[in-house]
């Protein structure tokens, strides 16, 4: 799964000195802007993480590198960035008649008679239970098919390559338990600084250090998941290029 790994280089390797501090500080800026310009920052920070995962790909254990070449990091995080929209396209349309119809509701039960709006909201909520349990059926196995759809992008530097699902696939079931593992740790880190962001949420004083604190989860987060991704991906490629070493051996 992680064979030879130590997760703590992974999970330390933005912070671990003085100079991955400078370099993580500059993402967080990166991280802030997004909340002036949208999406234009994440596709750089994205970048930032492609250059992270070529290292772990390439057998180098993950470090923070200078923020240079932003056309660079524009291109490759344009590349991932593109790649995640489309395949998150079956959520997007599942999640966007829930945005409407929650923002219509009010207006609508204004105008239905008062004997009806029972049975009106009766029926909106089993509709919009189902779309939820939908999307959370859909989320699941999205959850591990983007990462290895992102990293073959990444290994090829070629966006294409995140749509030839047959290379890609083999690569996913030949590690599918560290991609679960990956996922498993993210998720487990990710509802840590939830926490946190909460408890700083809860007292007036705390809570002024959010607009600091968001950008910095957003950037670690970030880093850190593509980071182990491209870990669990590697591992895949290797175990699927011994597969097809020993497959021509047998013949």
């Amino acid at each position: 799964m992680f064979s030879g790994t130590d997760l703590s280089q992974i999970l330390l390797f933005p912070v671990k000195d003085s100079e991955a501090r400078k370099y993580f500080l500059i993402g967080c800026a990166v991280a802030l802007a997004g909340f002036i310009v949208p999406i234009v920052p994440y596709v750089f920070l994205f970048g930032y993480a492609a250059q992270i995962a070529r290292q772990v790909l390439n057998g180098e254990s993950p470090r923070m590198t200078k923020w240079n070449d932003w056309g660079i990091l524009f291109q490759d995080g344009a590349k991932m960035f593109g790649v995640r929209m489309v395949y998150s396209l079956p959520l997007l349309i599942l999640v966007l008649p829930i945005m409407i119809a929650a923002i219509a509701m009010p207006i609508v039960i204004e105008n239905v008679n008062s004997s009806e709006v029972d049975t009106f909201i009766a029926i909106f909520g089993l509709v919009m239970f189902s779309l939820f349990c939908l999307i959370m059926l859909l989320s699941l196995p999205l959850a591990l098919i983007i990462p290895a759809a992102e990293m073959h992008t990444v290994d090829n530097n070629e966006f294409a390559a995140g749509f030839r699902f047959r290379e890609w696939w083999g690569i996913l079931r030949a590690n599918l338990g560290g991609f679960i593992v990956a996922f498993a740790i993210i998720y487990a880190a990710s509802m840590a600084l939830t926490i946190v962001t909460q408890i700083l949420m809860a007292t007036i004083i705390l809570s002024c250090l959010l607009p600091f604190f968001i950008p910095a989860i957003t950037t670690y987060t970030t880093l850190v998941m593509y980071a182990m991704i491209a870990q669990a991906y590697k591992v895949g490629r290797e175990k699927l290029a011994g597969v097809k070493v020993a497959s021509v051996a047998g013949q």
